[in-house]
């Protein structure tokens, strides 16, 4: 840092020297605001989180206060849960980041804040805080930091919202139940659906199908589409075939055949079909939509390869691996030489062609190809992404088939503790997960452990998937091969 010439004559000459050198230098303004332009190259560079949080308040603030004001209300936010500093300020902050993660995208009100917010605020420790009175904490949450924003953005006619910058705060806890619960309460028709579609993209299904169902309820548009996307998610395929067969007629003859919508939803119809039960069928139904799409939206159409890869996949569940790695294998060329080998579709179609060409080749091959897969996909996916968590359980198997039980125990044990995490431990992932690691027991002579397991498998099960269902059937099926006689 240059500092004033109070030194002695040689700090002065340095200073002097230091001060030309800056007179020398060109002064640019920078607005606060990108312009158009700057927002288009910025495009380019969104998927780095930085950038995409700036691009998303560029409307509001310049994307040096962004980046400035971030850390410091993080930090402000972070440091308030002390006692006597601004506890029920942070709580109210909480509760306000959590509005806004469960799909809520307008502002909530004051009256909304000051009930939501005591739940946080009891789980901190409550009256032991020593909590300042909430119109304090109100005016607190909402002092800017470097003239940009608050912790809270708005003000008392039009609601408050949480600055962007919050809600990738890292180790954020899971939004709770209290939060959630009295939020759709309270919430309209418009914002269940809202809340219900992020539900159901974080995993949630149990919100998702209740969040949804009082959209349908109330006549929001294409609720009733997600809603059996949902139920068919939470393990109740059938179900949602079946309710997807009737969307599929509605909107064929509002829109006519080839319509997307249509076309969407004859995808999530023949895809349960499959997940039902009958592979056969659901292969049938995804090659005549590849037909469909191609003549629609083109053969590069991301609906298109997304139908070409269900219909190889489920080709492949029939029974018919050959062709269901010939066309997986057609379906990586055009995937890669568009998309690039990274993109997430790309390696979830390898692991699907791993899976097919492995299932009469080479085992030993096939768990080369899944270790390099596992080493792609870490270097560009997240560690918990659904396409990494599925590769794991691949790589699991193989170790299975191969005969190093213990290993296959090992990572199935990780890999059912990590989906149970995030997707609750009787999301059909993680009860297939927790099933494969009791069949990891069986292989291993631990019956006893192996029925104790099972028999809360089943029960978990019982609770949330149809009868009949696959999980259910495997699950009842090992217990009678370990029965005592």
């Amino acid at each position: 840092m240059l500092r004033s010439p109070r030194g002695e004559p040689a700090d002065r000459d340095a200073w002097r020297v230091q001060r030309e050198v800056l007179h020398l230098a060109t002064r640019i303004e920078l607005q606060r605001h990108w312009s158009p332009e700057e927002i288009r190259r910025a495009r380019a560079h969104e998927g780095d989180p930085r950038t995409g949080l700036a691009l998303g308040s560029c409307d509001r603030f310049g994307l040096a206060e962004v980046v400035a004001a971030g850390p410091e209300l993080l930090a402000a936010w972070h440091n308030a849960w002390a006692p006597g500093a601004n506890p029920r300020g942070a709580a109210i902050v909480a509760a306000a980041v959590d509005c806004r993660r469960s799909g809520l995208r307008r502002p909530v009100s004051r009256q909304w804040l000051q009930d939501l917010h005591l739940p946080y605020l009891a789980a901190r420790g409550g009256p032991d805080l020593q909590p300042e009175p909430f119109d304090e904490a109100m005016r607190w949450a909402c002092t800017a930091a470097y003239a940009t924003s608050g912790l809270l953005i708005g003000n008392f006619s039009q609601g408050y919202t949480a600055f962007d910058y919050l809600l990738n705060a890292p180790r954020l806890p899971a939004v709770p139940d209290h939060l959630w619960d009295a939020l759709l309460s309270r919430v309209e028709a418009g914002d269940a659906y809202d809340m219900g579609l992020v539900a159901h993209q974080t995993g949630r299904s149990a919100r998702a199908t209740t969040a949804l169902e009082r959209a349908r309820e109330a006549g929001v548009e294409g609720a009733d589409f997600l809603l059996a996307i949902a139920v068919g998610d939470r393990g109740r395929p059938r179900e949602a075939a079946g309710i997807l067969a009737g969307i599929v007629r509605r909107r064929r003859a509002r829109w006519g055949p080839r319509h997307p919508e249509t076309l969407a939803s004859v995808h999530q119809w023949a895809f349960f079909t499959g997940e039902g039960g009958d592979a056969a069928a659901a292969a049938a139904a995804f090659a005549d939509l590849v037909a469909e799409t191609t003549a629609a939206l083109g053969p590069e159409h991301t609906d298109t390869l997304a139908a070409r890869h269900q219909r190889a996949y489920f080709t492949g569940e029939a029974g018919d691996t050959e062709s269901a790695v010939r066309q997986l294998t057609a379906l990586l060329e055009d995937r890669t030489r568009l998309d690039g080998p990274d993109h997430p579709q790309v390696l979830a179609g390898r692991r699907s062609l791993i899976w097919f060409s492995g299932a009469n080749g080479d085992l030993a091959a096939a768990e080369q190809q899944v270790r390099d897969l596992m080493a792609d996909a870490r270097r560009t996916l997240a560690a918990d992404d659904p396409h990494l968590l599925a590769i794991r359980s691949t790589r699991a198997d193989f170790a299975a088939r191969a005969g190093r039980i213990d290993e296959a125990i090992e990572m199935f044990t990780e890999l059912a503790a990590e989906r149970g995490r995030l997707l609750g431990h009787d999301h059909p992932h993680a009860l297939h997960t927790r099933l494969q690691r009791a069949q990891g027991l069986v292989s291993a002579g631990q019956h006893g452990r192996a029925r104790q397991e099972l028999e809360r498998i089943v029960e978990d099960a019982r609770r949330v998937l149809e009868p009949g269902h696959r999980h259910l059937v495997l699950a009842h099926r090992v217990i009678s091969r370990i029965q005592p006689r």
